[in-house]
């Protein structure tokens, strides 16, 4: 018999898209699934479609309901609640395509695989595909999207080694797949693409986020480095390399991306303040092996070539400089 496969659904105001989500579950080729859908205190009519649905497929869909806790939360609820050997998470605007179960159960089980991680596209709301990304099947393909979807978990690895979702408004899944993806080398790579990534401009991820005083930024690098420290991860000196480089690469993102609503002075104050972070915890960082235009594995050119670039601006202290010109350029 196929092994049962535990899809999580966090659900909060989602009436729009909500039941093409879930038909695009309901139609996967692979059929032992349980779809779990937690309600986490939506307003809107989220609640009346669930419900008609489940109408339909009793014995697929499992509905919960609770006042709202976010996302993190929920998730975390969906893991204590799931009875199948895997688990997958989708988010509630996105949708799979039909194979998408299938596919990964197979490479799952064909290596006896804690993790398999796969692709994305992004959609708009016209349904039209503007971005796909395959994941290079390298050590570096790992850390290219620390996302909750596009990869199906053990149910097993996740709970015997506590690995949760962080209570935060940025980086829960971060914090998630950095313990996930270094705990076992057990860990497979394929270049299938069935998830789709919906871009919704009203979600959190494309609001919230633009503003850097109302991130809990320093909150996922503490509790993320404390617990891969406690984990013993960070023992391994190749793979402190490749975590060593992610934060980097994260904290160009995270003032890249938020740069814009920082006057200048401030920016120069926050750069240095995270900047700091990364020296104190892994000293050696400017000479990491791994940031070089040839390096890491499996990242795309262009995305060397910024990372090497910001690696040297920073090294003549003009990486703050940069930052700021980039934002008001774009």
């Amino acid at each position: 018999m196929e092994p049962k496969v535990s899809i999580i659904v966090p659900i909060y105001n989602a009436e729009k898209y909500l039941n093409r989500c879930i038909t695009s579950v309901l139609e996967q080729t692979y059929k032992n699934i349980e779809l779990i859908l937690i309600n986490d205190g939506s307003t809107d009519s989220s609640e009346n479609i669930i419900l008609e649905m489940q109408k339909a497929k009793p014995n697929i869909i499992k509905y919960y309901s609770q006042e709202n806790k976010g996302v993190s939360k929920t998730r975390n609820f969906g893991i204590t609640l799931a009875t199948g050997k895997y688990i997958m998470f989708i988010d509630n605007d996105d949708y799979i395509d039909k194979d998408y179960v299938e596919q990964y159960v197979n490479v799952a089980e064909s290596g006896k695989y804690d993790l398999v991680i796969g692709g994305y596209r992004r959609v708009n709301s016209k349904n039209k595909v503007f971005l796909e990304k395959k994941i290079p099947n390298t050590r570096w393909g790992r850390y290219i999207t620390l996302t909750p979807w596009g990869r199906i978990f053990k149910k097993s690895y996740i709970t015997e080694n506590d690995i949760q979702f962080l209570s935060s408004n940025i980086g829960e899944d971060i914090f998630f797949n950095i313990q996930a993806i270094n705990i076992s080398n057990n860990i497979g790579i394929i270049e299938y693409v069935g998830y789709n990534w919906f871009y919704n401009e009203k979600s959190v991820s494309n609001t919230i986020q633009k503003n850097f005083y109302n991130l809990e930024i320093y909150k996922l690098l503490n509790e993320s480095y404390n617990v891969i420290e406690q984990k013993g991860i960070l023992k391994n000196q190749e793979e402190k390399e490749y975590i060593e480089l992610y934060w980097f690469t994260f904290i160009i993102w995270i003032m890249l991306y938020t740069g814009k609503s920082l006057k200048y002075k401030e920016l120069s104050i926050e750069y240095s303040k995270i900047i700091n972070w990364l020296k104190q915890r892994f000293p050696n960082y400017k000479h990491n092996k791994l940031c070089k235009f040839t390096k890491p594995d499996g990242e795309i050119l262009s995305n060397r070539i910024k990372i090497t670039i910001f690696m040297m601006l920073h090294k003549c202290n003009l990486g703050n400089l940069a930052i700021y010109i980039y934002t008001r350029l774009i």
